[in-house]
């Protein structure tokens, strides 16, 4: 019989006893499952020590898989104070594992959404979900960091490219919500490209990609300049 299928039972008398030490062992188990678990314990059980496992745990991307990474992060609200969970849960958010980013985000943006936005600003996040936020929030100040993303993107010649066009098209959107006279320069000068000779030479799929940009761009400069 394998011993890892009765020690989902061992994990909560381990609990119920506080036996930090055997939930500590018992993330070596075989079984993904029986890890989550001793994670999550080690939240029930509480205090500062299996605060700061949970944070080692959290923190080493080699070491774990990001089911384990995650798991640690929510059991660190079980044991952490709200303000200082959120600035936690920040250094998650950008910088490392898709799944752990997903996951610390949709944790903080439950605990700070007021200050989700400004956090994902903060660490200069262009990815197409923090790109959406920026627009859904009006987030004046991430005018800047957009316009900058589709200069560069113009500068580099990739404003169509597979890894890049849906990102610029998100970012079109996003200052048109945004709305305001930055906005309105920035979408202008896109505008101003994609009118261009370099942009009308485009063919093919590219081609179709730079004319979706150009009617998105049209249609947030129109929404841009109505305050």
């Amino acid at each position: 019989m394998d011993p890892s299928r009765g020690l989902s039972g061992d994990i909560a008398r381990a609990i119920q006893r506080g036996d930090m030490q055997y939930l500590l062992d018992a993330l070596d188990d075989a079984s993904l499952e029986n890890r989550i678990m001793a994670v999550e314990g080690l939240g029930e059980l509480g205090g500062e020590g299996a605060r700061m496992a949970l944070l080692r745990l959290a923190r080493d991307r080699w070491g774990y898989r990001p089911e384990i990474r995650i798991a640690a992060l929510r059991s660190l609200g079980k044991v952490t104070e709200p303000a200082r969970y959120a600035d936690l849960l920040d250094e998650f958010i950008a910088g490392d594992n898709r799944k752990v980013i997903t996951a610390a985000r949709d944790m903080l943006r439950a605990i700070d959404p007021d200050g989700f936005a400004g956090r994902l600003l903060a660490h200069g996040c262009l990815d197409h979900a923090a790109i959406r936020v920026y627009g859904l929030s009006r987030q004046k100040v991430a005018v800047g960091l957009l316009d900058s993303y589709l200069r560069e993107r113009v500068e580099k010649g990739d404003l169509a490219s597979p890894r890049q066009w849906g990102k610029v098209f998100a970012a079109v959107r996003a200052l048109g919500n945004i709305k305001g006279v930055e906005s309105v320069q920035a979408l202008e000068g896109l505008l101003r490209w994609l009118d261009g000779p370099d942009a009308s030479g485009v063919e093919g799929l590219a081609g179709q990609r730079l004319d979706k940009i150009r009617q998105a761009a049209l249609a947030s400069l129109q929404q841009a300049g109505k305050e």
